[in-house]
C-alpha cells in the first residue's frame, strides 16, 4: 500500500511553483526549493519557472504557456543542492527563451537565443552563483566550472539531433 501512495502522482503549490509527481518527487523538491527561497535569485527563478514536473529526462519547455522543467530521476534524486542548482541553471533558460521573446515583439526567438553553446554558458553561470550562495563544495563548483569550458556537453540545439541527443540523457 505504502509504494502504491509513493507512486500516486500529484501536484501541489510550493514556494510559489506548481510541482508534479509523487511524493518522494514533491520532498525532494520542496526541500531543494526551500534551499533556494532564501536567496536573492530565487525571485528570478520564481518568475521564469512556473512548473516542475517528474519525469524521464530533464529539460526546459521555455516555450510553454507556464515553462516547465522535467526533472528526471538522476537529477532530483541528487543532493538537495545539486537539485537546486538544476533548478537555477533550467530557469535561467526559461529567463533567456522569455527575454528574447519580449525581444521580437512576441515572436519566437531563435534557438540560439536561449540555447546552445553561449546561452548555456549564462545558465551555467547562474547555476554557478547560485551553488555559491548556498555554499556548494569545491567539487561541484569545479565540475559546473568544467561544464561552461565544454558548453555543448549536453548534445546538439538545433534540428532532429537534437531531439535524439535528449532522449539518450540518462539525467
Amino acid at each position: 500500500m505504502l509504494a502504491a501512495i509513493c507512486l500516486t502522482r500529484r501536484s501541489d503549490f510550493i514556494h510559489g511553483i506548481k510541482v508534479r509527481g509523487n511524493a518522494e518527487f514533491l520532498l525532494r523538491t520542496s526541500e531543494s526549493l526551500t534551499l533556494l527561497e532564501a536567496l536573492p535569485e530565487f525571485e528570478t527563478i520564481r518568475h521564469h519557472l512556473r512548473i516542475i514536473q517528474q519525469g524521464r529526462r530533464s529539460g526546459m519547455k521555455a516555450w510553454a504557456e507556464k515553462p516547465t522543467f522535467i526533472v528526471g530521476k538522476a537529477t532530483w534524486r541528487h543532493s538537495m543542492l545539486w537539485y537546486a542548482g538544476a533548478i537555477a541553471h533550467d530557469a535561467y533558460h526559461a529567463k533567456l527563451y522569455l527575454d528574447a521573446k519580449g525581444d521580437h515583439d512576441g515572436t519566437e526567438p531563435d534557438a540560439d537565443a536561449w540555447t546552445g553553446a553561449e546561452a548555456e554558458k549564462k545558465c551555467l553561470a547562474f547555476q554557478r552563483q547560485v551553488l555559491l550562495a548556498l555554499d556548494a563544495d569545491e567539487t561541484m563548483i569545479g565540475y559546473i566550472e568544467n561544464c561552461a569550458q565544454n558548453p555543448t556537453y549536453q548534445g546538439r540545439n538545433k534540428g532532429w539531433r537534437s531531439w535524439l541527443d535528449y532522449l539518450r540523457r540518462w539525467w
